[in-house]
């Protein structure tokens, strides 16, 4: 069936002004346009739908029937479309944003507060989650943009490099070490170091450095959350390795930063999305404010 939305607006139109010329005069037609019209959809139809009089048209019986079905169908329509308008200009809808632990305690929050400042409509979400599980979060559609680490390619996540993150050693503060300027990676090798899940990109990171300066290196304890780490370095379970921003989580946790040298490692900070997913103008306003908040973006890793 190929009924239009003119034919249904001229259908209310004449319906709801009971003669053809004063509906014209509304819709900013001819009658003949009208009539046209009315007459397409009744053939489309296969009924009558008005009874004509030399000054007036009545609704016949299935027209009356028709008749708040063709509102409430404009209705709808009109409120999907003001829906979108809404979007479009970001008056109203929700975006979600996934980040790992140290971002969502550290640099997400005031980004979203910025965003909201501006935006008071939008309704977002953060999904706080260690690193392995962004990508799968984004691929299941479960939020929108990320930021996080990507350790290699991949075909399904479109990233945007924005910053580098040193990483360093976090001890206690009356560890031996902690007197320590700087320290090669080789002088872990004798410690009993923390580490994060086998899938999170910075374990990936770590065990890579430490297995070239240490081949024999095995990790003391793996946990999953950042925080946990750290509270398993003040409880005195041994040292972590975590990226530099880390430490505005651990002010009272009594444990300090050495940095870490020969070699020098750092990761690339990115703001990624689904590949194949385009990006709603709430998710796309969240994600400028994003790569707004980092100076410049960085070359990809090799």
């Amino acid at each position: 069936m190929n009924v239009t939305l003119r034919q249904i607006r001229a259908f209310l139109a004449v319906a709801e002004l009971g003669r053809f010329n004063l509906a014209a005069s509304a819709l900013g037609l001819t009658q003949a346009a009208v009539s046209l019209l009315i007459k397409d959809l009744e053939l489309e139809l296969g009924v009558r739908l008005f009874d004509r009089h030399t000054r007036k048209v009545n609704l016949t019986d299935i027209g009356i029937d028709f008749l708040p079905q063709a509102r409430k169908a404009m209705e709808d329509l009109d409120l999907a479309t003001r829906n979108v308008r809404e979007r479009a200009l970001l008056k109203k809808g929700r975006v979600t944003v996934a980040s790992s632990i140290i971002f969502s305690a550290t640099t997400i929050p005031a980004l979203i507060d910025r965003f909201l400042e501006q935006h008071p409509g939008i309704s977002v979400g953060l999904r706080d989650m260690p690193e392995e599980e962004i990508r799968p979060a984004l691929l299941r559609n479960e939020a929108d943009i990320a930021l996080g680490t990507l350790l290699d390619d991949d075909p399904e996540i479109a990233s945007l490099p924005v910053s580098k993150d040193r990483l360093t050693l976090i001890c206690r503060a009356d560890h031996p070490l902690a007197a320590r300027q700087a320290l090669g990676w080789a002088d872990l090798a004798d410690q009993p170091l923390i580490v994060l899940a086998q899938d999170n990109p910075l374990r990936q990171i770590v065990e890579r450095t430490m297995i070239g300066v240490a081949p024999e290196f095995l990790p003391a304890y793996d946990v999953r959350f950042s925080t946990t780490a750290i509270g398993m370095v003040a409880a005195g379970l041994g040292v972590t390795v975590l990226p530099e921003n880390s430490m505005e989580l651990t002010a009272a946790a009594g444990v300090c930063s050495v940095a870490l040298t020969d070699p020098v490692i750092t990761r690339n900070i990115c703001v990624m999305q689904h590949k194949w997913r385009s990006l709603s103008p709430p998710a796309e306003r969240l994600k400028e404010i994003l790569l707004g908040a980092f100076p410049e973006t960085v070359p990809s890793a090799p």
